[in-house]
């Protein structure tokens, strides 16, 4: 019987990498990676500040997603949400290029009138577009997906995307069935209804950062999309009372009373953040002003910080409340004397240790 020794040598650790799949959102970034006003990039990272691309005649946002791409990597189609600047004229160009080159046209595009637009915010009109590709022509191999790019093509076309007015495309969209399963943002609202009636992002509760989420606007009636809309509508609840115990034991079980009270007297629900990796999500809702007490242990010695938040019915969270607690190692008393005496007298030290 003949034995084979396996090698490794030769096998490269990418082969080993598990490849990236191109379907999903991106954010269209104004990070100008070709260091030019009228390029941007496509990222699945959310921006921080207000980012904005414009040209004369056109912008382009490159594929620079990082990751390991594989295979065929087929787009079939595109979902463009985006805000565009509102003084500049409304028909444009939207489609995508192979080509990574800066003037490169589009492979497939559609015209688009982008004043028939779904709101206005901040001189801004928001723009829903999707189209549908050819998978014969949108196809890359392995890493050229890099080479994938989102054009707009038209007079001063200016796109934003920031914290509260984020412009995004979704590459190989869900069909409509599956679309209204999903909740992927856990709003209650499902994708579809986010993308076609709200016009949402579905993996974003709150799509325009105001602090309500897109459920909770769409029962009040005010929009989604604009910060602004919802001022002055419901209020955020009072920052909660944590009361409880400073210090204790390891091990030992601890209560801990927690009540906020809401503007509009509307229910309250609470979740906590014991501070040693461990939660309590969001509790049943209670009444404006009654407390819930709920109880924890800490396995380990150290101080922790007790942090609170509550919700209103309509999703309105107030700031966190925090408290310290301290589980401190238990000290071991001794007696000087006892000692002393116990010392000078062995056979009695060795009949309290039996007695106990």
């Amino acid at each position: 019987i003949s034995s084979v020794i396996l090698s490794t040598e030769g096998i490269s650790a990418k082969e080993n990498e598990p490849y990236t799949d191109i379907s999903g959102i991106y954010y269209l970034r104004g990070d100008d990676p070709l260091n030019k006003g009228d390029v941007g990039s496509l990222l699945k990272s959310l921006p921080v500040t207000n980012e904005s691309t414009l040209c004369g005649m056109f912008v382009n946002f490159h594929f620079a997603q990082p990751g390991f791409y594989v295979g065929n990597n087929t787009i079939f189609n595109i979902y463009y949400r985006f805000w565009q600047k509102r003084d500049t004229l409304g028909v444009y160009d939207i489609g995508y290029g192979t080509s990574s080159e800066h003037t490169a046209g589009f492979n497939e595009s559609l015209r688009v009138d982008t004043n028939d637009s779904i709101c206005e915010v901040n001189n801004y009109r928001l723009v829903q577009v999707l189209q549908f590709t050819n998978p014969e022509i949108a196809v890359f191999e392995d890493n050229e997906i890099y080479n994938f790019t989102i054009k707009f093509f038209g007079s001063n076309p200016n796109i934003l995307c920031n914290p509260n007015q984020y412009s995004f495309v979704i590459l190989n969209l869900e069909d409509n069935s599956t679309l209204q399963n999903y909740d992927r943002d856990n709003d209650l609202l499902n994708d579809f209804d986010e993308l076609f009636v709200y016009y949402t992002n579905p993996f974003d509760s709150d799509s325009d950062n105001d602090g309500y989420s897109d459920y909770s606007e769409s029962i009040l009636g005010t929009d989604p999309n604009d910060f602004y809309d919802n001022l002055g509508i419901n209020t955020h609840p009072n920052i909660p009372n944590v009361i409880g115990p400073l210090s204790g034991k390891a091990g030992e079980i601890y209560e801990y009373k927690f009540l906020s009270t809401d503007p509009e007297s509307q229910d309250i629900s609470f979740f906590v953040n014991w501070g040693d990796n461990t939660s309590t999500y969001w509790t049943g809702y209670i009444t404006s002003g009654a407390e819930v007490t709920l109880a924890h242990t800490w396995s380990e010695l150290g101080t922790y910080i007790i942090k609170a938040k509550a919700k209103d019915i309509y999703g309105a969270e107030s700031q966190w409340a925090t408290l310290q607690v301290t589980i401190p190692r238990n000290k071991i008393t001794t007696y000087p004397l006892l000692l002393r005496f116990l010392e000078r007298f062995p056979l009695l030290e060795r009949l309290l240790f039996f007695i106990k």
